[in-house]
């Protein structure tokens, strides 16, 4: 049925991690599609098949490449194979795919592709390991051997870094390296007392029943694995601060001074942007990879508009600085990278031309244009009468409200260019100019709506893996850890796609 579905459809989306458990390692996918109709997103497991030896990148194209011909997947529909950031997948798909749609702008080489363990998400392609030269010519000898004996069927489709992923690396990896004496002086006293607290009601179940009968509720742990999770646990701590006071003097803990207070509330306001951001992306049935863009460059905008700050202005630079660097190519929408991110987000009617840079408009319009001309071109069907009408609605999202401004035809386009334009681009102009934001005015216009259903259907997340994940924990349980690989990747299916 799953096989049948996926053949109905032109576009579809994947995602694939490797998770280990139980010493075992398995590379799991899920797909993902929109329906035509409703464009409510669908989501479905392709397995959780077990992965033999080490997470190279020979492996893993081998056993991508298996699940997705298991059901019939060619890899032209897939839009796009969304991962995190480790070198393993990066190197795979360089090698095998037929273009990736994002790299990295400081590349080093592969040098980490041997990944022992996809649970270290934080590894980068960028980062850099001090290696014995006789070794890496040895290994790269030895890696043409394999590429000459490997079956050269292996084709991959195009890869997307998780963007919410990157976020993430920029709240942890990136913060971390923060220089500033001062910052890094009290933000170490700050959250080292704020952690003796956390430590504190986690073990001790007098403390926490004491902390709920004051507070009325429980409050979360910083944990690593879990994204914002240090801001969420820190903002509990704000909102009940006269609360917070009185408890950690009752349970003997060293108080917070006034400026650390001050440094707290500063560091919740500067990172509440980008876990709104984090918080959006990882989104499967309304997210869309249209919203990456406006969402990093409001992100960026509301860093920048930030007040004078007394103690987290080196964090909010940071920030700022990590932004630009790992999206440089949202920044420089000459970028060839930028393509999807363009087309995708003007494609999605919430957005249009509204976020582009007045500097980027005339290059985002035309080449939005071309895409709708291509996809005209390849298709009878939509050589139908268009139909223009121009209705008024306003979104309710107030994080994409400075962007998402009313902007008419006039601004970007001349009376004289217009009657140039063929049919594909006059529907293109004639969407440009409504005021609708909602997905079903894309019924009006069956060329935008094609290419919407083309670079939206990639979610921007990999995150959907990652819950798979959680219930491949679920199942793998000690009682069951005897269970056959093809058994444990049959249930694991099954449970997924019916829940």
């Amino acid at each position: 049925m799953l096989t049948d579905l996926i053949d109905k459809q032109n576009y579809i989306c994947t995602t694939a991690d490797i998770w280990s458990g139980n010493n075992k390692s398995y590379m799991g996918m899920t797909c993902h599609l929109i329906d035509s109709e409703t464009y409510q997103r669908k989501s479905y497991v392709l397995g959780c098949k077990r992965i033999k030896g080490s997470h190279n990148y020979l492996n893993i194209a081998e056993v991508m490449t298996e699940i997705t011909q298991n059901f019939g997947i060619h890899y032209s529909k897939i839009t796009h194979t969304v991962t995190d950031n480790a070198s393993n997948f990066g190197k795979s798909f360089r090698t095998f795919s037929i273009g990736s749609s994002v790299q990295s702008t400081s590349e080093v080489g592969d040098l980490n592709e041997n990944s022992s363990d996809s649970d270290n998400s934080d590894l980068e392609i960028d980062s850099m390991e001090i290696m014995d030269v006789e070794k890496l010519f040895i290994s790269l000898e030895q890696e043409q051997l394999d590429l000459h004996d490997t079956d050269h069927s292996f084709y991959l489709p195009q890869h997307l870094k998780c963007c919410a992923h990157t976020l993430n690396l920029i709240a942890t990896t990136d913060i971390a390296k923060i220089t500033d004496t001062n910052y890094l002086q009290l933000s170490e006293s700050t959250f080292k007392k704020l952690y003796s607290f956390w430590n504190l009601i986690s073990r001790s179940t007098v403390a926490s029943d004491k902390v709920f009968e004051m507070c009325g509720c429980k409050f979360p742990v910083p944990v690593v694995t879990r994204w914002n999770s240090l801001y969420d646990a820190s903002l509990k701590i704000l909102k009940h601060k006269s609360q917070i006071i009185k408890l950690i003097d009752d349970l003997h803990l060293t108080k917070l001074k006034l400026n650390e207070w001050v440094f707290l509330e500063e560091h919740c306001k500067t990172m509440e942007p980008l876990a709104i951001s984090l918080d959006k992306l990882p989104g499967e049935n309304r997210s869309f990879l249209g919203y990456v863009a406006p969402t990093i460059l409001v992100l960026r905008r509301l860093l920048i508009a930030f007040p004078n700050q007394k103690y987290c202005k080196p964090l909010s630079l940071t920030i700022i600085k990590a932004i630009e660097t790992r999206f440089s190519y949202l920044f420089d929408l000459n970028s060839p990278e930028s393509k999807s991110f363009i087309i995708s987000s003007i494609s999605h009617p919430k957005f249009k031309l509204s976020w582009v840079p007045v500097r980027f408009m005339n290059i985002c319009k035309t080449l939005f244009l071309n895409e709708c001309s291509v996809v005209a071109a390849t298709s009878e069907q939509f050589m139908k009468s268009v139909v223009v009408e121009i209705d008024s609605d306003s979104s309710d999202n107030e994080f994409y409200g400075n962007i998402c401004t009313e902007k008419k035809i006039d601004d970007y386009t001349t009376a004289s260019e217009a009657k140039r334009l063929n049919y594909a681009n006059l529907q293109a102009i004639s969407y440009l100019s409504s005021n609708k934001k909602d997905l079903d005015v894309l019924n009006e216009y069956p060329i935008i709506k094609e290419v919407f259903l083309k670079y939206n259907t990639t979610i921007p997340s990999s995150a959907p893996v990652e819950r798979l994940f959680s219930k491949a924990i679920q199942v793998l349980t000690p009682r069951r850890n005897r269970l056959g690989d093809k058994v444990f990747d049959m249930i694991l299916c099954c449970r997924s796609n019916m829940v």
